[in-house]
């Protein structure tokens, strides 16, 4: 169940050799909810105290606290924009448009033409705004 609260405090609570690597814990606390939260990053950025934060709790005798996923399967649901946070999904749609718009145009000095052709991109995933009739050009590498 996905629950909304201020962090209230993170404290680094040593390190843990599992089978995905080298994990980090930490004791995370919000609201009344007291959980371990394991990271594979040393300088953890999910739970800030005094931010916050959309997270899932599962208690009983080890309670574990960790992000509330952004997305569900199969559906795109973006993140909400008034808590500061990225909309990562939005995020990569926009950097996969840049590289796909750098391996059309093949020019990097023509940083005008790839911005162009990745907002496209972008806005044909993100919008469903298709673009314009495209002209064939003969100036394709292709």
């Amino acid at each position: 169940m996905t629950k909304k609260g201020i962090v209230k405090s993170v404290q680094s609570n040593g390190t843990w050799e599992g089978k995905y690597g080298l994990l980090y814990l930490y004791e995370v606390t919000i609201n009344e909810d007291s959980g371990q939260y394991m990271s594979k990053s040393d300088n953890q950025t999910k739970f800030i105290k005094g931010e916050e934060v959309e997270y899932e709790f599962t208690g009983g005798q080890y309670p574990k606290i960790k992000p509330a996923q952004t997305f569900e399967k199969g559906n795109f649901k973006p993140s909400n924009a008034s808590s500061g946070g990225f909309d990562t999904q939005r995020l990569i749609v926009k950097q996969n448009a840049l590289t796909n718009a750098c391996n059309i145009i093949g020019d990097a000095s023509d940083l005008n033409k790839i911005i162009e052709t990745a907002e496209v991109f972008s806005k044909w995933v993100l919008n469903d705004e298709k673009p314009g009739k495209v002209e064939k050009s003969n100036d394709l590498p292709f």
